[in-house]
C-alpha cells in the first residue's frame, strides 16, 4: 500500500491509499459516477475498449476521487506532501500541480486502463515527484529487463526500444484525452495542469527517445574493460 497525505496551507488535508495490486475492475467510488467518466465521453482514439461492453473509462475511475478533492485547487498553491511506502517515507513541499501529478501517475499506472497499466511493473517501485530523467531511466530499465526475460524464454527481444517508443506515443494520446475529460470537470486548474505535465513528459520522451537515452549514459554500470578514472 502506498499512502499520500497532501495538506494545503489553508488547513485542508487529503489522504489517499493506493494499492498497486488492486483489481482493475474496482471503481474508486460508488455509483453514480460523473459524466466525464463515461467511456464514450472524449474517448481516447487508441482505446481498445468498446462502449457497448464498458460503461466507464477505467482511467477516469482511477482518478475520480483525486479530481473530486482537487477540483477547486489552484495549481500554483503550495501543499505539504508526505508519501509512505512499506520501506520509506518521502516529504516534500511543492505546488499542487506537482503533487497531484505524482499521485495521478501512480493511480493511472496501477489501474484499469489497458494502455497505462502496462507501466504497473515499475510503478510497484514508485518514486514520488520523479523528473523526466528519473522516469526515463526507470522505464527504460524496466523495458530492457523485460527484453532480457523475452530473450531467455527464446523470444525475439526488442533491444532497439522500438516498443518503448511506441508505448510512449500511446501514453501521450491517452493523457491528451484525459486532459480533455478534465477540462469539463475541474473548477480550477490543479487537476488539468497535472495531466498536462504528464502529457509533456510523455511528449519529451516520445519525440526524442534516442537523444534522451544518450543523456543517461553517465548513470550506467561500466563493464570491467571500461577505463574509469
Amino acid at each position: 500500500m502506498i499512502e499520500y497525505t497532501l495538506t494545503l496551507d489553508d488547513g485542508r488535508s487529503f489522504h489517499f491509499k493506493v494499492d498497486p495490486e488492486r483489481a482493475a475492475s474496482t471503481a474508486s467510488v460508488a455509483e453514480p459516477h460523473p459524466f466525464w467518466t463515461q467511456i464514450d465521453y472524449r474517448q481516447c482514439s487508441n482505446c481498445p475498449l468498446k462502449a457497448s461492453e464498458h460503461r466507464h473509462c477505467p482511467a477516469a475511475l482511477d482518478i475520480e476521487q483525486i479530481v473530486a478533492a482537487f477540483g477547486n485547487v489552484v495549481s500554483h498553491h503550495f501543499v505539504n506532501v508526505e508519501v509512505r511506502t512499506d520501506d520509506r517515507a518521502y516529504v516534500k513541499r511543492t505546488d499542487a500541480q506537482t503533487a497531484v501529478r505524482s499521485l495521478m501517475g501512480l493511480c493511472l499506472a496501477t489501474g484499469g486502463c489497458p494502455i497505462l497499466s502496462r507501466m504497473k511493473g515499475p510503478a510497484r517501485l514508485h518514486l514520488p515527484f520523479a523528473n523526466v530523467e528519473e522516469t526515463l531511466f526507470r522505464m527504460t530499465g524496466a523495458y530492457l529487463l523485460r527484453q532480457y526475460f523475452v530473450a531467455r524464454a527464446g523470444g525475439a527481444p526488442d533491444w532497439d526500444l522500438k516498443g518503448l517508443n511506441q508505448l510512449y506515443e500511446e501514453i501521450q494520446e491517452v493523457n491528451r484525452s484525459l486532459k480533455q475529460r478534465l477540462d469539463g470537470a475541474a473548477e480550477k486548474d490543479a487537476n488539468v495542469n497535472a495531466v498536462v505535465s504528464l502529457v509533456n513528459m510523455a511528449m519529451i520522451v516520445s519525440m526524442s527517445l534516442e537523444e534522451q537515452l544518450n543523456e543517461l549514459e553517465p548513470f550506467t554500470i561500466k563493464d570491467s574493460s571500461t577505463n574509469t578514472k
